[in-house]
């Protein structure tokens, strides 16, 4: 036998001794492996069930009972819409369909609604709840917790509230309001300079709002209260 020869050889033994090896840990451990193998599969299985079968189901029967209680949310029905009459109201909704995106958007009404209603500690738990990343949408209902957060007194909350809906929505149609009511609760708080700080970065940041003409009052107010 050559050489050449001889190494094949020693190299096929070595593969042959890798899967014989391969195969014994196989018998040994094949049953833990198989289980294994199979509890991912089942969890795969179940997830995609949970989804198909469970969840967007969920989601369709929760949109269409939103829908209604929305009718009465835009027709100024408050109490309607939040407890429900002949359908659920938006409380229902959010406890029944917990996890849907109905549920998350019925927590934002039911808190715009117990505001209305002057419940601020109802409506402050229900508001704090909803999660979204949409632009507008998560500002404007971070400036109602900021709004609630006035109505119980608590200002400095209050004002960390606004600034950040501000922010985050870095828009002519959110941020501007949240800014003149920093400077508003800055004011109450006797903290002119901060309240002069918000007020002209309105006029410097989003001069082509409208808030930007009327904030020069607010201005002028807050630098006269300050000694300014």
């Amino acid at each position: 036998m050559s050489l050449q020869e001889h190494r094949g050889q020693d190299t096929l033994d070595v593969i042959d001794e890798k899967v014989m090896q391969g195969e014994q840990f196989f018998e040994r451990h094949g049953k833990k492996i198989m289980i294994g193998v199979g509890a991912i599969l089942l969890i795969a299985l179940g997830i995609f069930a949970y989804i198909k079968f469970i969840k967007e189901p969920k989601n369709v029967k929760a949109s269409t009972q939103l829908f209604v209680s929305e009718e009465q949310f835009i027709m100024g029905q408050d109490s309607l819409a939040l407890k429900g009459a002949g359908a659920p109201g938006f409380e229902a909704i959010a406890k029944n369909f917990s996890g849907t995106d109905a549920a998350n958007l019925a927590h934002a009404y039911s808190g715009i609604c117990l505001y209305d209603m002057g419940k601020y500690q109802e409506a402050l738990a229900e508001l704090q709840k909803f999660s979204s990343d949409e632009a507008l949408v998560a500002p404007s209902i971070q400036r109602m917790i900021g709004d609630c957060y006035v109505q119980l007194g608590k200002l400095e909350d209050a004002v960390k509230a606004y600034e950040s809906a501000a922010k985050s929505a870095n828009s002519e149609a959110i941020s501007p309001s949240c800014l003149i009511k920093a400077g508003h609760v800055y004011e109450k708080l006797g903290k002119y300079d901060q309240a002069v700080k918000a007020y002209q970065e309105v006029k410097d940041k989003y001069y082509t709002a409208p808030e930007a003409e009327m904030v020069e009052a607010d201005l002028i107010r807050a630098r006269a209260a300050g000694g300014k």
